[in-house]
């Protein structure tokens, strides 16, 4: 049911929210209106005022809540219920108001924990990149589009070089600051776009939409430079990168067999000596050859 009500709402804009809830407020008040005071609708006028704070903005939220109390005033005006005194009917409809609002300050406050807490689950805390989980969520739906549509794309992965060294000889602590360090280039280095994350260990991985073979080996090679510079400024000159990028011209595959081919190709360039960057692209597959014959 929960995710029912996210698929509908949660991706409708701000006005179509603000139509929805205020129609379900008329059909609350007027559900009141008809049974009278007997039966009870108090409740149901909080869930547009819920809707609207989980997934609208602050004016829209308050909109909605203000027109639940004047829908509830409305009913028990029209009721001709009487009071010891007029100002009552007032004082009620003003305190309705201020429990909506509270309501609604509520919910947002628990909606940003929410998002903060979905934010935290798939952020790397050392980095600051996104973690494993994180990153497969992001580039899935970004491979399969790039696919969907045959668009360029590139992965890269990248694995440091002699990181077990670091940890043993100078602490963990050394390796964390060099884990930073190549966070932090990252970052730079990505556009809004694109999609950084590490991947557990000394291995990260990058997303980049709508780039070739040629703008790739670009990137990759002013970013190995980038990192080796950064690495050398934190007194580790021992410490390299090996970087392998496959640039899909036409569209990746699946994104496990993506990232397996630009891993298998960065283990290349470690095998080569180090320190190194490949980038290229998938082999044309070959077309097979028809073999006639009889007897």
């Amino acid at each position: 049911m929960t995710r029912l009500i996210d698929r509908v709402f949660g991706h409708m804009p701000g006005w179509q929210l603000a139509l929805w809830c205020s129609v379900l407020v008329g059909c609350f008040a007027l559900a009141d209106r008809v049974t009278g005071d007997e039966l009870s609708f108090a409740i149901f006028y909080l869930l547009p005022v819920a809707l609207a704070a989980w997934y609208g903005t602050a004016v829209t939220t308050f909109g909605v809540a203000m027109l639940a109390a004047l829908g509830w005033f409305a009913v028990e005006y029209a009721s001709d219920r009487d009071y010891s005194q007029q100002w009552i009917l007032f004082w009620n409809a003003g305190v309705r108001m201020l429990f909506f609002c509270i309501v609604a300050v509520l919910m947002r406050r628990l909606r940003l924990h929410v998002e903060t807490q979905q934010q935290l689950a798939r952020t790397d805390p050392l980095t600051g990149l996104l973690n494993r989980t994180g990153f497969l969520e992001r580039s899935e739906a970004l491979v399969n589009s790039a696919a969907r549509y045959r668009l360029p794309l590139v992965i890269g992965f990248i694995d440091l070089d002699g990181f077990k060294k670091v940890n043993d000889t100078l602490g963990h602590h050394q390796g964390d600051e060099l884990l930073r360090v190549v966070g932090a280039a990252l970052c730079r280095a990505t556009r809004d776009s694109d999609i950084a994350g590490r991947l557990g260990g000394d291995e990260f991985a990058i997303v980049l939409p709508n780039t070739r073979l040629d703008g790739a080996g670009a990137y990759f090679a002013k970013l190995h430079r980038e990192l080796l510079r950064d690495m050398r400024r934190v007194g580790l000159p021992e410490t390299g990168v090996s970087i392998g990028a496959m640039a899909f011209e036409d569209g990746p595959p699946r994104l496990p067999d993506a990232l397996k081919m630009a891993d298998e190709l960065m283990y290349r360039a470690k095998r080569s000596g180090g320190m190194g960057v490949l980038v290229e692209a998938p082999a044309p597959p070959v077309p097979l050859r028809s073999v006639s014959g009889g007897r």
